[in-house]
């Protein structure tokens, strides 16, 4: 699904080589104040040995670290490609209207004070977007704390952070100034290098998605990660990070996601709305586009360093070799909870490391050599699984024991580093010492030889395990959209009818059956004779429900009889249901009864969508009945979905256990769900002035998928 650029985007898009690789750059607003933010981001790109030419502008200084200053960018007679903005906000749209009189086209606007802090900072926000665009300068910000590039033919460290940024392969968007300062400092002591850094502001012009456009086709970054408050459009992240993270040039992503949206905040009515507001939804439209989320800065640079620095392993089979059980034991607890496997070890691979090992070894799997373990049991047991292919992923764990020689066993770590990096297996490590003078050795050690160490296994086996879930990851199939053969008409005139917001039973099931959907048989009938004559045709027993534009939850209300055997029992059913929904809420229009035969075979399934302004229409897919809204056993997608998607929401449930059968629950036709949800997705592709649909429940039956129970709303 490709994400179509306007052409303003197209426009915007095409100045991000500007943005990361200028000739020159106009520093507006540089200060002599050693403690103002430009002074810093001037001294920055000085010291970084930024590889263009630099021009402070300032009308009142002559000077600035040795650099001519200019009082107006219109006063340098040379061409400049991007301009630094540090002015007081009162100044930026005088200063952009400059710049695009000099005929810079790209800028960064490191200033605060614009939407962050309210209306009035909105309005001058929107009031700068306005100027950019009329002439053609695309910006990053406001408020944002810059940018690097560290390419060794841009050297630019354009930003006022502290810290200097080593050249490596990681590339870090960050919403936040701040946190992209923590990830920097964080970086600086681990070390971790970075092809990239961006901190994206207030995203008024340039966002995560041209970012990550402009990421995917750096041949520097290897690995993506990012900071994000919102997603600006979700859809077209979704669609440019499945791309980035799929095929044999995948890199992976991954994201903090804080913050909750607007959509989750609105009260809503029905079960699929009440779901959506969960942030775990986040988790799953993460896995949409195979990006990663976690949930900490720390976790998200301690898993990057093994990302970037290790190969990508081609399985999940992971291998432990330990001098202490319980850290072991810690690690394959831990690296199975989080989906890697921890293979019983062949005869054959159990036997060549015996061949040197004492007998009070163990050689399943974790490997433990027990404490007194040197160099010379590490260094077999490490080379003999290196060389067997029976190891995708590699930990080393080794705890100080009195006659442990720690940095010896590292040394010995980092010489099989070249051979495990041959034969494509992840390595790491977790020498659990925290004496200072020890660690720096061990980790001068490791390092040279990109071996990353965790102090905690736990720290170690997310990192590990991280790698393996982007393995799987990245070879997931694309899938296409499928679409079917639909009665667009009839929804159209059913559309074209509706009085109120609330679909009742009977037009949602005509929507429903337009395309394709299955439904129980069914009559709406508006007086007691009419039911049983309705009654006898579609069969006993049944379930009778009130039909009101004013109730959306009719068991609420009274509303529902179920199990209704003959002529009898539905007379009376008939009579309760106006009387209780009459009492319960007497000002409801009732419009009548809909009549439906009584189906219980099968899992009770609930289908969904909800959509917001922001994100689009939302798929849900769940163990559905009366208490879904407390199991809140649910999968979601943002729409369009292909079949792939479709198959992965269904796998994702804990029901899925019993849709493949379950005592006397037989087996579910799973191509059916997998239909359900992509005709789903297609009727709100194709009306997209459907806010809401319930399906619940929908009965899974070994040949088919019944619709049971349907609300839709406008």
């Amino acid at each position: 699904m490709a994400n179509l650029l306007t052409d303003q985007q197209t426009e915007t898009t095409a100045l991000l080589p500007v943005l990361f690789n200028p000739k020159s750059i106009a520093v507006i607003g540089a200060s002599r104040d050693e403690t103002s933010i430009s002074f810093g981001m001037l001294k920055n790109l000085l010291l970084g040995n930024f590889k263009g030419r630099l021009y402070p502008v300032n009308p009142k200084a002559d000077s600035i670290l040795g650099l001519k200053v200019y009082g107006s960018v219109l006063d340098i007679e040379e061409e400049v490609e991007l301009a630094l903005i540090a002015v007081p906000r009162e100044v930026v749209p005088e200063i952009l209207e400059e710049c695009g009189e000099k005929g810079i086209r790209a800028a960064i606007i490191i200033t605060a004070g614009f939407k962050e802090i309210g209306e009035k900072g909105k309005e001058l926000e929107e009031k700068i977007i306005g100027i950019a665009k009329s002439h053609g300068i695309t910006f990053l910000g406001p408020n944002c704390l810059g940018i690097i590039n560290a390419a060794p033919d841009v050297q630019m460290n354009a930003t006022f952070a502290r810290r200097k940024a080593e050249r490596g392969n990681v590339s870090f968007l960050s919403q936040s100034g701040a946190v992209g300062v923590y990830g920097l400092e964080y970086a600086a002591e681990n070390g971790i290098g970075f092809s990239k850094f961006v901190s994206l502001g207030n995203k008024a012009m340039l966002n995560e998605n041209h970012m990550l456009k402009l990421l995917a086709r750096d041949e520097a970054t290897k690995v993506i990660l990012a900071y994000l408050e919102n997603l600006e459009e979700p859809r077209a992240f979704i669609d440019t990070a499945s791309e980035i993270t799929r095929g044999k040039k995948a890199k992976p992503i991954l994201a903090i996601k804080s913050g909750r949206s607007e959509s989750g905040k609105r009260a809503v009515a029905s079960h699929t709305g009440a779901l959506s507001q969960r942030d775990d939804v986040l988790n799953f439209l993460f896995r949409q586009g195979g990006v990663i989320r976690v949930s900490s800065i720390e976790e998200l640079f301690s898993q990057a360093l093994c990302l970037s620095e290790q190969p990508i392993p081609s399985g999940s089979r992971m291998v432990i070799v330990s001098n202490a059980g319980g850290p072991a034991i810690i690690a394959a607890d831990e690296a199975e909870r989080l989906g890697a496997e921890i293979p019983e070890l062949s005869d054959e691979l159990k036997e060549k490391l015996m061949e040197k090992l004492p007998e009070t070894v163990s050689t399943h799997n974790p490997v433990d050599l027990v404490g007194d373990a040197g160099v010379g049991r590490y260094e077999h047991a490490l080379q003999t699984i290196i060389q067997s292919g029976e190891a995708d992923v590699l930990l080393v764990i080794c705890t100080p024991q009195m006659m442990t020689n720690m940095e010896e066993i590292a040394e010995t770590v980092a010489r099989l580093a070249d051979t495990a990096q041959e034969k494509g297996i992840t390595l790491a490590t977790s020498f659990a010492s925290f004496e200072e003078v020890v660690m720096e050795k061990m980790e001068r050690i490791l390092r040279a030889k990109k071996v990353p160490n965790y102090p905690f296994v736990e720290n170690a086996v997310q990192a590990c395990t991280t790698a393996i879930r982007f393995t799987r990851l990245s070879r997931r199939p694309k899938g296409e959209l499928s679409t079917f053969s639909v009665d667009k008409k009839t929804v159209e005139e059913e559309l074209g009818k509706a009085k109120d917001s609330f679909l009742k039973g009977p037009e949602s099931y005509r929507i429903l059956e337009s395309y394709g959907f299955e439904t129980a048989c069914h009559r709406f009938v508006k007086d007691k004779e009419e039911a049983l004559v309705a009654g006898r045709q579609i069969g006993y027993p049944l379930a009778a429900s009130v039909v009101s534009p004013d109730i959306i939850h009719k068991s609420e209300t009274g509303g529902v009889a179920l199990d209704i055997d003959d002529d009898e029992e539905l007379a009376k059913a008939y009579d309760r249901i106006l009387k209780q929904v009459a009492d319960k809420k007497p000002d409801a229009e009732i419009e009548g009864v809909f009549l439906q035969e009584m189906i219980t075979e099968g899992a009770e399934l609930i289908f969904g969508v909800q959509y917001s302004e922001h994100m689009g229409h939302l798929l849900m897919f769940g163990l559905g009945g009366k208490y879904v809204e407390i199991l809140k056993d649910v999968s979601f997608r943002l729409a369009p979905i292909t079949r792939e998607d479709a198959k992965e929401m269904i796998r994702e449930v804990k029901a899925y256990e019993m849709i493949t059968g379950f005592r006397d629950i037989p087996a579910a036709d799973q191509e059916a769900l997998e239909n359900c949800l992509l005709r789903l997705s297609q009727l709100v592709t194709d009306f997209p002035e459907i806010r809401e649909i319930d399906l619940n429940p929908v009965f899974a039956r070994k040949d088919g998928a019944v619709v049971v129970d349907a609300r839709i709303l406008l």
